[in-house]
């Protein structure tokens, strides 16, 4: 099976998908029946995310194919510095809405949150759904997993969150999708997009004092500023990509 999978990447991409939720939300699913009154999404949410990065890292451990899928070092040190540009998206989250959470135990639950989530994401989308895509060409790898990566956040608004917050995410999540893409493509590795990533949602989570689903509304400007932002992103991700002579894919 470990043969098969390693043949055919983009099955192993759904396969943890299927896996990490069977297992995040069986979990979750076994507390609720002695804690009836717990409130999964606000009160378990880290413990899912925990499950669900758990369970992605130790099914690309158990494939034997970590270098393939991205975890490894970048081809060089300097690539780091490509991922300081960007960091204009959580400075302009904190700007707009500040810092909205108390408590070093809210803010250590927020974080570990906020990893899982950067880890899961980047270990599926942009390490295993990366190789598998890359038979088809570079402009498909580029695009067709980043609309996928922004379509599954849509998932959101089925859960208590926003409607018009989960549009709008869906929308950036594909455009910074594109990004993350074009420089792990460039980096060879998802490691500094894991960091970034972490980054990112931790800004917002401490901005929000949300975990992920947000039943907050946001202003449409607000909205649409954040989303032209991750599409200049996405546009200095290409650059950026296209900029290296020889793209060293993953």
């Amino acid at each position: 099976m470990k043969n098969f999978f390693r043949n055919h990447p983009i099955l192993f991409a759904i396969f943890i998908l299927i896996a990490s939720r069977i297992v995040g939300l069986g979990v979750v699913s076994l507390i609720k029946l002695f804690q009836p009154n717990i409130d999964i999404i606000k009160e378990l949410g880290w413990l899912i995310q925990m499950l669900f990065a758990t369970t992605s890292v130790a099914l690309v451990y158990w494939s034997g194919d970590m270098k393939g899928n991205g975890l490894t070092k970048p081809v060089s040190k300097k690539e780091w510095l490509l991922w300081i540009p960007p960091l204009v998206l959580p400075i302009y989250i904190l700007i707009i809405l500040g810092f909205n959470v108390s408590g070093f135990s809210n803010m250590f639950v927020l974080m570990i949150s906020a990893l899982c989530v950067a880890i899961n994401e980047e270990i599926v989308f942009r390490g295993v759904l990366i190789k598998g895509f890359l038979r088809f060409g570079t402009k498909i790898t580029l695009f067709v997993p980043s609309i996928i990566f922004g379509l599954i956040h849509l998932g959101n608004i089925l859960v208590g969150g926003d409607i018009k917050f989960g549009i709008f995410q869906a929308l950036w999540t594909a455009a910074a999708g594109i990004a993350y893409t074009a420089l792990v493509l460039r980096n060879k590795s998802i490691l500094p997009a894991i960091v970034f990533h972490f980054i990112l949602d931790t800004t917002e989570y401490f901005a929000t004092g949300e975990n992920g689903v947000h039943e907050l509304e946001f202003s449409t400007m607000t909205l649409t500023i954040f989303l032209f932002l991750t599409i200049l992103f996405a546009i200095y991700g290409l650059i950026m990509y296209k900029s290296k002579r020889q793209p060293l894919p993953i």
